[in-house]
């Protein structure tokens, strides 16, 4: 019988930092497909949430083959991040939005430019920042208006750094990431799926891209440490959300602004390091999951 509550994964932002999520999320499917091969994310997971370059690889993983299973897990795209991610974000190449040959649009629609919006089972919410009226906006199932708007235009409306990047112009707004005002879309993710789910049970995976003891007044680190106090609140007062944050501490070497790929080695020993140091969270978050899809 299937436990009758829900799970909500939530993904900061956080561009080549996604390495992280990436990884933990690699240890949570490996351990739940371990007990049930035929288990995948799209399983077991309800509701999909990110912004920044977390919409690439959050709205990839929704994707399913022909056999109903999850296109890609998260190893592969771990792989496609280490493989494709220096292109993607090189900073160097200019940002003429008429350019066709400009990287991340280039990576983006040759491999997910074929899928609408209106494809997908699962809930889902990008987000993303309307420049043009200067407000945080969401990408979402519910929205009818770009129901056949092709993923791979979400994911670029979400990861166009400002100023470094082309925005996505859709109906003459310009949208553009919202990392540097808004990282943790979990409680906005929350909301949402209560909309849905207004009296069930709900998991609520919360995943960080790194925690930086050095840049406390960044206004989207505050944003998220804001949230997820919250959301601890939130899960005190209500006992049908069961809170999980993971969100490994990172040193300034990692800081984005001198971040490249040749760091991916290291972050994913920190993130090992991170699951070692936290097994009876994430154990105790695999029972849920072994439960649900029981």
């Amino acid at each position: 019988m299937v436990c009758k509550y829900r799970v909500i994964l939530s993904i900061d932002g956080g561009g080549q930092l996604g390495v992280i999520p990436l990884r933990i999320l690699d240890y949570l499917h490996t351990a739940v497909t371990d007990a049930d091969s035929d288990l995948d994310v799209t399983s077991w997971v309800d509701v999909f949430s990110s912004t920044s370059a977390s919409s690439i690889f959050t709205g990839a993983l929704m994707l399913k083959d022909e056999d109903g299973k999850s296109k890609y897990t998260p190893k592969d795209l771990l792989r496609f991040y280490e493989k494709r991610g220096s292109q993607m974000f090189n900073r160097n190449i200019g940002n003429d939005a008429s350019n066709s040959t400009y990287p991340l649009n280039f990576v983006l629609e040759h491999f997910f430019g074929d899928v609408s919006l209106n494809s997908f089972k699962n809930h889902f919410l990008f987000v993303s920042y309307n420049k043009t009226h200067n407000e945080l906006f969401s990408f979402s199932n519910s929205l009818d208006r770009y129901r056949d708007l092709p993923l791979s235009k979400v994911m670029n409306a979400c990861s166009a750094t400002l100023g470094l990047f082309p925005p996505l112009c859709l109906d003459n707004n310009d949208f553009v990431d919202a990392k540097f005002l808004f990282q943790n879309p979990a409680l906005m993710s929350y909301e949402y799926a209560r909309f849905f789910y207004p009296t069930e049970p709900i998991i609520l995976i919360s995943i960080g891209t790194g925690e930086f003891s050095n840049k406390k007044n960044e206004v989207s680190l505050e944003q998220s440490k804001k949230i997820h106090d919250e959301l601890i609140s939130v899960a005190e007062h209500d006992k049908r959300l069961i809170y999980f944050r993971y969100q490994p501490k990172l040193d300034d070497e990692f800081c984005e602004s001198d971040f490249n790929f040749t760091h991916t080695e290291r972050l994913k020993d920190i993130t090992n390091q991170f699951i070692t140091d936290n097994k009876f969270k994430f154990e105790e978050l695999i029972e849920f999951i072994a439960l649900k899809t029981a």
